[in-house]
Formats: structure tokens, sequence, C-alpha cells
């Protein structure tokens, strides 16, 4: 598998998009996207604190098992919707959102790959797109309105771009229980995948995105060329860019590394807990409570 990630900062003085790609186990990989608003505790960033509570949600639910367990594609989606609902519990209790106010939020796009099982997860306006045998497919549909309204580009090489930025009616972390769509697409050979926030899209039409996977030979040059265009045109927003290739070869070793070092981590507790245990026991055996020989002998009698 080959992944490339890159961003941009547009007119904006403080990155508020975020990206997550990680080898959760063998055979599981999770890319995410999310462009979000305000804080919550500690002055974190709302969208890597929510693509953080994703991952280790999902990561809790590998180490116990769930992965194995629900091998269907309904017990994963329900999986990556578990994930999302944490994920939106814990950012709406820490942002100080309720009926009447919103504190932050963000819109949040999710990946899941199992085996050739993909699962997008997603809410609010963040995209993901799959090109397949050189037509470009969007999986996501944005949940904001008047983003389709469009004025014609006074030079003819731009897109035309929205007139304003779409208004959000669906996001994460802004409401105590979230509806989130979940997509299921089976992986061919060759498939390509795209995750995208708006400071990308308004920048660049899906042409051009198309265009740019079929002629680049690498993922990083896709990422490049995708962003140099979005720079060229003056975004207005931050735009976040992940590409991802070869998506049934296993990750390389490098994108692979956390997932190993974590379970390298437990081998090693494991170990450390099992060593305890002997010495514990070799110490019983070899008379370890002779400080208390009454109780022993008036227990045997």
């Amino acid at each position: 598998m080959e992944v490339a990630v890159g961003s941009e900062l547009g007119w904006q003085k403080r990155q508020s998009d975020a990206h997550v790609a990680d080898c959760l186990a063998p055979g599981v990989t999770l890319f995410g996207i999310a462009d979000g608003f305000g804080e919550v505790g500690n002055n974190a960033r709302s969208a890597p604190a929510a693509l953080a509570n994703v991952r280790d949600d999902l990561r809790r639910r590998q180490r116990v098992g769930s992965f194995a367990r629900n091998v269907s594609p309904s017990g994963l989606r329900a999986i990556l919707l578990g994930a999302l609902d944490y994920a939106n519990a814990r950012l709406y209790a820490q942002s100080g959102s309720d009926d009447d106010h919103v504190g932050s939020g963000t819109s949040l796009t999710a990946v899941m790959i199992v085996g050739h099982h993909a699962f997008v997860g997603h809410v609010g306006d963040a995209r993901a797109y799959l090109l397949r045998l050189g037509r470009l497919e969007m999986l996501t549909a944005d949940d904001a309105m008047f983003a389709g309204a469009a004025v014609p580009s006074t030079k003819t090489n731009l897109p035309a771009k929205p007139r304003v930025r779409g208004l959000l009616w669906r996001s994460l972390g802004t409401q105590p229980k979230l509806e989130a769509s979940i997509a299921h697409v089976e992986l061919a050979a060759g498939d390509q995948l795209v995750l995208c926030t708006d400071g990308v899209y308004r920048a660049v039409a899906e042409d051009e995105l198309g265009h740019a996977l079929d002629d680049c030979e690498t993922a990083t040059g896709v990422v490049a060329r995708v962003l140099s265009l979005v720079r060229s045109r003056g975004a207005g927003d931050n735009g976040t860019l992940i590409v991802a290739r070869d998506l049934l070869v296993a990750p390389p070793q490098a994108f692979a590394a956390g997932a190993r070092a974590r379970t390298v981590r437990v081998a090693v507790a494991v170990g450390l807990l099992a060593a305890s245990l002997l010495s514990y026991g070799l110490f019983t055996l070899r008379g370890g409570f002779t400080d208390h020989p009454a109780n022993l002998t008036s227990s045997d009698r």
C-alpha cells in the first residue's frame, strides 16, 4: 500500500484540519480526515481530538478481539459506527456544547479497510473519492446547505467556486447523538482512495483530481500536483489531502511500524507479568512464608 499526505494553510493563520493514517492490525487500516472549528479541553483543536478518539476506540476494539468476532460487513460497519459514536460523545462532553450553544465540532470522514472491504464513515463536508478504471466517484455526500451554489470563474482555467462555504447541518461533536453515514465498498485491484477537506475540492475540480490520479506515477506525485493547484488559486481555507494506492497490498514497513510497536509493547508486558508470577511461585515453594509456621500447621490439622 502506498500512502501520501499533504496540507496547505491557505489564507488561514492556523491549521484547523487533521488527518490520520494508521495500520491498526494486520489487514486493518484506518484513514481519516477532519476539518474542525472551536476547541475542546486544554485548548486542544477539535479535528485532531476527534480523529484520535476514533483511532483509540478502534484500537481498543482490536485488542479485545472485536475484529476477529465481527467479520461480516454488518459487524464491521457496526464497529466503525461505534467508534464514531464514541468520538462524538467525547467531543460533545469536552466542548461545552448544549442544546442552545455549539462550542466546537468537526467534519470527519474515516475509511476503515479490512481485507478487501472499505467502510466509509462520514459526517460534515470532508470528502472521500474512489478512482476505479479511470472513473472518479465520490463516496460521500456533503452535509451542508448551499454547498452547490456557484458562480462562473473569471478565468477559464479555474473551476467554478461556491458563492459561500456551505452551512453544515450535521457535524461531529455538536449534538449528543450522532447519526453518521456509513458506506461499504468492495475494493478491487488498482483502486485509488482520496480523502480531502473543502480547502482542496473548492479549488480543484473533480476532473483535475482524476487526471492527477491517472497521470502521476506515485501517490506523493498526486499530492504535490493537487496542492500546487490549491496554492496557485489562493485557497481561502486549510486544505488537506490523503492519497492511498494499492489498497489490497499490506502497508509498507514504516507505515505499519506503529502497530508492530504496540504489539511488541503488549508482548513485553505479558512477559514481565509471567516472569513475576514465576518468581512469586518459586519464592512460595522455597518457604517464603516461614514467618507464619503456626498458622500453616494448624490448617494442616
